[in-house]
This record gives C-alpha cells, structure tokens and sequence, in this order.
C-alpha cells in the first residue's frame, strides 16, 4: 500500500488512464489500459468530495525522496563490529592463561574462543565501515580467517625456530587485535586513538618530583629487562648432546621370533652425550606377564649369551664426550612365551649410576 498526503481534485475527473494524482511530488501512478476509467469506482462529485476530505485529514508523512517500496536485492545494514573489545579481552586473558596455568578442560575451551577471536578481528580490521556485511558474512569470514591467520602463524613460527604451540600460534592474534580495536575507537582514525592512548599513558604532568622520578626509575627498569631478553634471545648456545641407546638384529630388523635354544644376533650401540665417563649396559629377559617386583640373577657372557627367565647380564665400558660403544649379543633364550628383552643404559654420574637411555624388545618364543 502506499503512503503518503493524497489530494484528490474534485472539479474534474482524473485524467484517462490514472488512477489519482499525489500531492507529495510524485507523479500518478498508471492503471493499466488507457481506455479504463479512473480506479475510483465512484463518479459523483459528492463522493469526490467525501473521499477528498477523508484523504486530506490523514498525515501518512514520509521523508522526501524516501523508497516507498524497499528493493528485493537491497542488504542488510552493516554490522558495526560492536564485539571487538571483548575479543581481545579474551586474547589477553588467554595468553596470560596458557603462560601460568597447565593444560586443562577450561583452558582449550577458552583456546577456541581465542582462534575464533583472531579471525573476527581481523575481518574487522579488513573491512571496516567500508563494506556492508551481515552477521552470517561476518560469522563465515571470521572461521575462514580464523583458520587462516593460525596456519600462517604456526608456519611462521616453525620457520623461526618456534616451538608450535598454541600460545606461539594464538598469540599472533594479540597484536591484530588491539590494532581493530585501535581503528574501532571513536574520534579519529587508527593513528589518532593511537597517539591518544599513548599520550594518557604516559602524562605524568600531575606528578610530584618524587612521583617522577619513581616512575622514571620503573620504565628504566622495564626497557633495560627488555633489552636483556632480546639479547639472550640471539645468543647462541651449544647443544647439549644427550646419552642414547640403539639396538639392531641382522640386516637391520630386530627379531622377535625366537626358538628354544637357538640364538639371534642383536647389535647394541652405546651414545655419550656431552659428558662423557664410567657407563653400565643392562640385558634383562622377563615375562611379560612379571609384576617388577621380583629378583633377577646374574648370567655371565658366553657365546651365545644364555637367558633363562629373570636374567641379568652387566658390560661396563668408558666413553668420552660424543663417543660410542657397540657390541653384537648372540643371545639365545630358554623359554618358551611371550617375553621382554630389556637393554637399559647407565651412567655414573657423582657416585651413583642414572639410568640415561632405555629399549625394550618384545619377544615370543617358540619350543
């Protein structure tokens, strides 16, 4: 239906083929065939005159130039970005989390949070007031971005050398975040807020002369701990090697099919790390079926190494720093079921032995 202050002359008949004319600057809008009378079906002046009246006391005012019909393809107002502080409030808050607290159920309930945080900042910080979006743009742009700042940052991260973690990836958001809620703030651009915000930070105008040099004292403190951890950050340390284990059969495939009294070969290597000194190599054989509380005997070396059920065999030997040691065990075992053959490697550190590097082998035997 349309709106608006009709007049309706009541002089003369509207014009062939117009249903009325409008007061309000529009022009008459058509009937259809031309040949048709006027869409009011009365013909009396009397009547005119009534209807006339009835439509001039009616006020249906509508702005000037206004759409009386609004288009089918006409979108939705532009979402104002209104959850943008919120958004980086929960950054903050989980950057702060992941640093002091460990993993738990609240805290990857708040990391998803987060990811979606970053990816809803950064459309605002894209788009802005210069393009129109409506909340479900909004809502899958942000999950698109969102998937694809966090793959950016942890490869960014890995070719930095940093540990992919979800404080590494999540904390790249932070920044993107307090930028959108820079350029969000009212009262001039980004660059305005900016200096606005750095300007309030750092007024000590109504400060005492103790006061000052208190807070001066502070951010001396700050910047130079700042400093420190850059540099420490680009130092350079040697790696610190660590002690290791390894155990191979022939043509470097373990066996762990064995029969009653026939021997397998099984090569074991010894790795000092960068602290070299007195090490002890281990072999036990146990069921797997043992409870670790009973009592191993000790068997000595022969050839082919003899194990019954709770052996022990010992070799001692001496590495240096970054040296290795490897021996070849012909070992037969004499029992049958399913087995453990256990290599554990010590190292005397102080007086006592530390166990440093350990492999088991799971073995089944067959009479």
């Amino acid at each position: 239906m349309l709106l608006g202050r009709f007049k309706v002359s009541s002089t003369r008949e509207p014009e062939s083929g117009f249903s009325a004319r409008i007061g309000n600057g529009f022009r008459p809008l058509r009937t259809g065939d031309r040949s048709r009378r006027p869409s009011f079906p009365f013909r009396t002046g009397l009547v005119h005159r009534a209807c006339a009246k009835v439509l001039e006391s009616s006020d249906f005012s509508i702005p000037e130039r206004a759409l009386l019909i609004p288009g089918t393809g006409v979108r939705a107002r532009a979402a104002p970005f209104p959850y943008v502080g919120l958004a980086t409030a929960v950054l903050l808050l989980h950057a702060i989390l992941v640093a002091v607290l460990p993993a738990n159920p609240y805290r990857a309930a708040l990391s998803f949070a987060a990811l979606f945080a970053v990816g809803y900042c950064t459309v605002a910080l894209i788009v802005g007031d210069t393009i129109r979006l409506s909340a479900s743009e909004i809502l899958a742009f942000s999950i698109g971005l969102t998937i694809f700042v966090t793959s950016l940052s942890a490869l960014g991260v890995s070719l930095l050398g940093i540990p992919i973690t979800v404080f590494a990836v999540v904390i790249v958001g932070l920044p993107i975040a307090i930028l959108a809620w820079f350029m969000r703030r009212p009262g001039g651009g980004s660059l305005t807020a900016v200096t606005r915000f750095a300007h309030g930070v750092f007024d000590f105008s109504d400060y005492s002369r103790s006061e000052k040099g208190i807070v001066a004292a502070l951010m001396a403190a700050i910047t130079a701990a700042l400093v420190v951890l850059i540099a420490l950050s680009v130092v350079h340390y040697p790696d610190q090697l660590s002690s290791g284990l390894a155990i191979t059969g022939d043509g470097d495939i373990l066996p762990t099919q064995f029969y009653v009294g026939q021997p397998q070969n099984i090569s074991v290597s010894a790795f000092a790390g960068s602290t070299g000194g007195p090490f002890t190599l281990r072999i036990r054989l146990f069921p797997q079926s043992a409870t670790g509380n009973e009592t191993f005997h000790n068997v000595v070396l022969t050839s082919p190494l003899r194990m019954d059920a709770f052996a022990e065999h010992n070799e001692s030997f001496i590495l240096g720093s970054g040296e290795s040691w490897t021996r070849r065990f012909s070992i037969s075992i004499e029992l049958t079921g399913d087995l453990y053959l256990r290599f554990d490697l010590f190292q005397v550190i102080g007086s006592s032995p530390v166990l440093v590097a350990t492999n088991t082998l799971p073995v089944h035997v067959r009479p």
